[in-house]
C-alpha cells in the first residue's frame, strides 16, 4: 500500500531514483507560452530543479511537497533564501527573490484555487490506482477554467509494477477529458539500457497537453 508514510521513507533513505538532477528536457521542449505572472501549481514537487526553470521564465510557481526533508534539501542545495509561515496543517516557504514558493504538507490539504497552469512530470504516475481519480479531480479544482497543463505519463510492462505506475491512455482521457492530447512519446527501453535490465518489456514515456481553447 502507497501512503504517505511510504513516501516520507523513501525521501528518508534516499530511494529518490524518480529525482532529475537538470530541468526536464520534456519541459522546456513542450512548455506553451503564458503570459508572464501567470500561476503555475506542480504537484508532488519533490526537490526538482523544473520549478526553478519555471520561475525564471516569470512564472508565480507553487510547489507542493510532503516530505520536509526533500523540502529542506531543495531549499538548500540551491542556496534560496526565504521565509516560512504555518497556514492550517501546512508550511508555506517563500522564496525571496524569486517568484516561488513550497507548500510543505499532504496535496490533499492543499485548497488554493484559480491556478493559470499546471506540470505534472511525476506526480500522477506516483498515485496508487485507488485514489488516482481522486488525484486528478483534485488537481482540477485547485486550476482555473482555461488552465494550461503539461503532463508526463508512463505506461510499461514486464518489470516492475511502480511507482512509476503504469497509466493506459484511455484512463488518462477519461480522467482530464477530452481536450488533453498526447504530443509525445519515447520507449525508454529502447534509450536507455538501464530499463531493459531491470526487466521491462517497453517503458513509454509520454507528454500530454492541455492548452487554453482561444477565444
Amino acid at each position: 500500500m502507497i501512503t504517505n508514510e511510504f513516501w516520507l521513507d523513501r525521501w528518508l533513505n534516499g530511494r529518490i531514483g524518480f529525482h532529475q538532477e537538470g530541468v526536464n528536457a520534456w519541459l522546456v521542449e513542450y512548455w506553451p507560452s503564458l503570459p508572464k505572472g501567470s500561476h503555475v501549481l506542480v504537484p508532488l514537487c519533490g526537490k526538482s530543479n523544473d520549478m526553478i526553470w519555471l520561475a525564471e521564465q516569470g512564472y508565480q510557481v507553487t510547489g507542493i511537497e510532503l516530505s520536509p526533508l526533500a523540502v529542506v534539501q531543495f531549499l538548500g542545495d540551491n542556496d534560496l533564501p526565504y521565509e516560512t509561515q504555518q497556514v492550517g496543517d501546512l508550511k508555506i516557504h517563500t522564496v525571496i527573490g524569486l517568484p516561488l514558493r513550497i507548500v510543505e504538507g499532504d496535496y490533499f490539504l492543499f485548497d488554493e484555487k484559480d491556478f493559470d497552469a499546471c506540470y505534472d512530470r511525476a506526480a500522477m504516475i506516483a498515485i496508487p490506482e485507488e485514489i488516482r481519480a481522486d488525484y486528478v479531480a483534485h488537481t482540477k479544482a485547485r486550476l482555473s477554467p482555461n488552465a494550461t497543463l503539461l503532463l508526463v505519463s508512463t505506461r510499461h510492462g514486464g518489470g516492475e509494477e511502480g511507482p512509476p505506475f503504469s497509466v493506459e491512455d484511455d484512463s488518462i482521457v477519461t480522467m482530464w477529458g477530452d481536450a488533453i492530447q498526447k504530443v509525445a512519446s519515447e520507449d525508454l527501453v529502447q534509450a536507455n539500457p538501464q530499463y531493459k535490465e531491470r526487466g521491462y518489456a517497453f517503458f513509454e514515456e509520454s507528454v500530454w497537453h492541455i492548452l487554453p481553447q482561444q477565444s
